[in-house]
């Protein structure tokens, strides 16, 4: 048995085989419970956190931290491990669990979790070059901007950034101890793990504001430890999130922990298989991934790549605020989704990929494919129901919600507004590409990666405009990142059609992802009365008590909502609990 504790109970009902659709679904979604309590937790502590941190250091430092210290590290993570650890949830652990018994004697990891630790080295050493890289072309730019990043406007610029880049690397060195866990589905661990991380990033960011505003009596927007409070906060995480990995992983695995960071080669003992570190097939996928990987940074960063060059303190302070807030819905509900959809997606549609395609598919391989295209269709639904509540509530509150929080800008309701009606292309982006990238082939994710070039292209070529040429700001940019996402939805449908199509099965179909008639009516009717009221009482926009009666109403007409779901929506509600208990064969919508 590989691991101990909540792997346990799951080995017990687990099966030995490739694909395994009930176990790997059930862990994935019921432990997806966690996530979304994490995400929660992560939002509610980052929103606290950032309030203060605009009242103590001011928007233009939140927006600095935020869009380009945030660029520098989501640059160094992104594209020194996510290519691996999508390559790595291809591998099954399980099949290791017929090893020789010599292996478990000698409390040494078995041949499919050492294979998984030598490819998560990887990222170790790839973050430490770029790392390296990355500094130069950071200070060295500094030196020219505009807004002189190196002088009294951003103290300490030179090292909150030298500290930013270390937090970086010391954050890398988790990932042996986290795609163990994710192979083994440990997702309550994952979020005890980042929660006690996040917890200690809130406490540095604070206090280190608060020793620079009270020792020094620095005004709001002229604390000297703005941006190495950001800094503080991050090596704070990183140190916790490998504390807190090392300890409870610690009481999982069957063996020393120190062992997660040797690499050693595998010897096979099979007769025609080659003894290496990761094997050709893993290497090979993981170098296709790790292309796609850039190519999505630039998808997921691009926003934050124009801002840098092109937008004024002011304007990222204001993209800032947006994203961080308006990004409250795809952290704690889209993201775990993703994550869960992603991990059911490699276990049971992926094995598919491995049969003769000019031979007719087994019928296990169309059992998978059926499972899919109802978690497919479950997933869609959902993401359409939230995508119709925050359509209407989302963009007629959106100037409340900003002016409660003190940012009374028109610029920043404008762009909150237009990220609600980005979050729903966002949410049908994520589960759709999980399934593509979990199930196409290497030749296929070369495909897909020139097709998300093209989309770079165009998207970078329309945001610069938007901003640069047509000075939209914020708004401006989230436009352009709809159009981008709406683009990567139609080529996603496209793959998925024919995937289906190669297998004789039907693909997914919009109409049966649809809410129901009478749950879009009320949605409507709610906007109405909104709206209304709005208009009759526009003297009264900017008063608070009038402002949280409002709130108090979009509570009311909320509910009313969720309970029209709840009467005419009760099929796709049994499926919900059906994919969550992992029994997909029995899933229906409606």
């Amino acid at each position: 048995m590989p691991m101990r504790g909540e792997s346990a109970a799951k080995g017990a009902s687990a099966s030995t085989t490739v694909t395994r659709p009930k176990p790997a679904s059930h862990g994935a979604f019921f432990g997806a419970q966690y996530l979304m309590g994490l995400q929660i937790f992560v939002r509610l502590a980052t929103f606290s956190m950032n309030m203060l941190v605009i009242y103590i250091a001011g928007r233009k430092a939140f927006g600095v931290a935020s869009v380009r210290f945030e660029l520098l590290l989501s640059t160094i993570l992104f594209l020194s491990r996510e290519g691996m650890r999508n390559a790595l949830l291809r591998v099954n652990v399980s099949s290791s669990s017929n090893s020789s018994p010599r292996s478990r004697l000698n409390k040494r990891p078995l041949e499919q979790e050492q294979r998984i630790i030598n490819a998560a080295l990887i990222p170790i050493a790839a973050g430490m070059a770029m790392a390296g890289c990355l500094y130069w072309m950071y200070a060295s730019r500094s030196a020219q901007s505009p807004e002189s990043l190196s002088n009294k406007s951003a103290p300490y610029y030179r090292l909150s950034l030298i500290v930013y880049i270390v937090a970086a690397w010391v954050e890398l060195c988790v990932e042996p101890l986290f795609v163990l866990s994710r192979a083994h589905v440990l997702f309550k661990l994952q979020a005890k793990c980042e929660g006690i991380a996040v917890s200690c990033r809130c406490a540095a960011v604070v206090a280190t504001l608060l020793l620079g505003h009270y020792f020094t009596i620095a005004e709001a927007d002229n604390n000297p430890l703005r941006l190495l409070a950001f800094a503080a906060g991050q090596m704070a995480y990183a140190v916790a999130i490998v504390a807190a990995f090392v300890r409870y992983m610690a009481s999982e695995l069957d063996y020393p922990i120190w062992m997660c960071y040797m690499p050693r080669k595998i010897v096979r003992s099979d007769a025609g298989l080659e003894n290496s570190y990761i094997g050709r097939s893993l290497g090979s996928l993981a170098a296709t991934f790790v292309g796609q990987s850039l190519i999505k940074h630039f998808l997921t960063q691009g926003d934050s790549m124009v801002m840098a060059k092109f937008a004024t303190t002011d304007e990222m302070g204001i993209f800032a605020f947006v994203s961080n807030y308006g990004s409250i819905p795809a952290r704690v509900i889209f993201l775990p989704l993703e994550e869960a959809s992603r991990a059911v997606f490699s276990k049971t549609a992926a094995a598919v990929n491995s049969q003769d395609l000019s031979k007719r598919p087994a019928a296990d391989d169309k059992a998978n494919a059926r499972d899919a295209r109802q978690v497919l269709t479950v997933l869609g639904k959902l993401q359409l129901l939230l995508g119709a509540i925050l359509t209407v509530f989302g963009t007629l509150y959106s100037p409340i919600l900003a002016s409660l929080a003190r940012q009374t800008d028109a610029a920043v309701g404008q762009a909150l507004a237009a990220y609600c009606l980005y979050l729903p292309l966002m949410g049908l982006n994520g589960f759709l590409e999980a399934f593509v990238h979990s199930v196409a082939s290497r030749s296929q994710l070369v495909r897909i990666n020139t097709w998300m070039v093209g989309f770079t292209v165009v998207y970078m070529v329309l945001a610069v405009y938007v901003l640069h040429r047509l000075g939209l700001g914020s708004a401006g940019i989230i436009f352009a990142n709809m159009l981008n996402m709406g683009l990567r939805i139609i080529y996603c449908r496209v793959f998925i059609s024919a995937w289906f199509a190669r297998l004789g099965i039907a693909a997914p179909q919009l109409s049966a992802m649809l809410p129901h008639p009478a749950v879009i009516g009320t949605c409507l009717g709610s906007g109405a009365v909104i709206v209304a009221i709005s208009a009759a009482f526009s003297h009264l926009q900017n008063s608070t008590v009038f402002q949280l009666l409002m709130l108090a109403l979009g509570g009311a007409l909320g509910t009313a909502v969720l309970a029209s779901i709840w009467l005419y929506e009760q099929p796709f509600i049994r499926s919900v609990r059906r994919l969550r208990s992992g029994n997909l064969g029995s899933i229906k919508t409606s």
